[in-house]
């Protein structure tokens, strides 16, 4: 994907260019192997500021490391620090911004406007993407965040392409569309049933990291995906499981590059490095042909997804019951 920036700070998406492709980097040997499979960008969670376990998250040298490897690849290093911040915490944002701006990072993902307008305010030059944490739903939120210092948006899952272009063309601000990720009974990144279910305070290097609360830092134990039952003066319903089920696109991809989707996203840190590397290639060879030859056959794209997804569906059965049972005793590290 091309940028060009238009004033200080500021960046225009061509919609005529190459649609970036962002993978997940949960460890740096999956920094590596989703560049190799042909990612243009990698994010990965900075320790305590992202919305995951920490042991998918990294530590400044990691982050280092993670940019070099980037930057080798030709490609771009994006810092997810997508976690509500504590009140009283915004100097010691500034400190992890400056590290990370040292360090070459060359986008941070963030959802809190304060942080954005800190972040543009500070380093006009460093590209900002509002996270689906933001919840961005019509044109006009969007100018909020923009006004903020937001350069692109993550699109919420139940927003469609027409929206999102209406959004694009009102605001200037790029789009980014998750193709890979999980529908929601709430907003993605406003959930916070996890933290009623189980919730432990501690902190990293003095930064608050709430255990059992996905939005300040912590890790999603998905009591949704409990068996549950609606009672009242009887049991009208048991058994069911609230809405949370994952996706991946592939046949709204080709008009979303048409339309002028900027940036393809596969979420995925907490998967194995392999089936990320695949998944990676996969969509990497479908946009490159759809780029090139103006078409694709999508029966066999759809045939090797159908592969990647029945994997993908047993480790996240895998991941969900060791989340459940570290619920049960608060453990931190899952």
């Amino acid at each position: 994907m091309v940028i060009t920036s238009t004033e200080p700070g500021r960046f225009t998406f061509r919609g005529d260019s190459m649609v970036e492709l962002l993978g997940p980097g949960g460890s740096l040997e999956m920094v590596e192997a989703v560049f190799r499979a042909g990612a243009d960008s990698v994010y990965t969670g900075v320790l305590g500021w992202s919305r995951r376990s920490k042991k998918y998250e990294m530590n400044d040298e990691e982050l280092r490391k993670a940019v070099k490897i980037a930057h080798e690849y030709g490609g771009m290093l994006r810092a997810a620090i997508n976690a509500m911040p504590k009140s009283g915490e915004g100097e010691m944002y500034v400190d992890k911004l400056d590290t990370l701006y040292s360090m070459d990072i060359d986008a941070v993902i963030l959802n809190d406007i304060g942080l954005m307008k800190i972040t543009r305010e500070r380093y006009p030059d460093l590209k900002i993407v509002a996270s689906i944490g933001a919840s961005i739903l019509n044109k006009e939120e969007a100018m909020l965040y923009r006004t903020a210092g937001a350069d692109m948006f993550v699109a919420d899952c139940k927003m469609s392409l027409d929206e999102m272009v209406e959004i694009k063309k009102y605001t200037g601000l790029g789009v980014e569309v998750l193709v890979h990720a999980n529908t929601d009974f709430t907003y993605l990144g406003r959930c916070w049933m996890s933290s009623y279910k189980s919730l432990k305070y501690e902190t990293i290097d003095a930064k608050a990291y709430y255990i059992g609360s996905p939005n300040r830092g912590g890790v999603c134990f998905r009591p949704c995906l409990l068996n549950w039952k609606l009672c009242g003066e009887r049991v009208y319903t048991s058994d069911f499981k609230l809405p949370n089920d994952m996706f991946l696109m592939l046949d709204e991809v080709p008009e979303m590059i048409d339309r002028g989707v900027d940036c393809l996203k596969i979420q995925g840190r907490e998967y194995s490095v392999s089936l990320i590397h695949d998944l990676v290639r996969l969509y990497r060879n479908f946009v490159d042909e759809y780029m090139e030859r103006g078409g694709v056959d999508l029966e066999a794209y759809r045939t090797e997804l159908d592969a990647i997804a029945e994997k993908r569906d047993s480790e996240r059965l895998r991941r969900t019951l060791e989340l459940m049972r570290a619920a049960r005793v608060e453990r931190s590290e899952v």
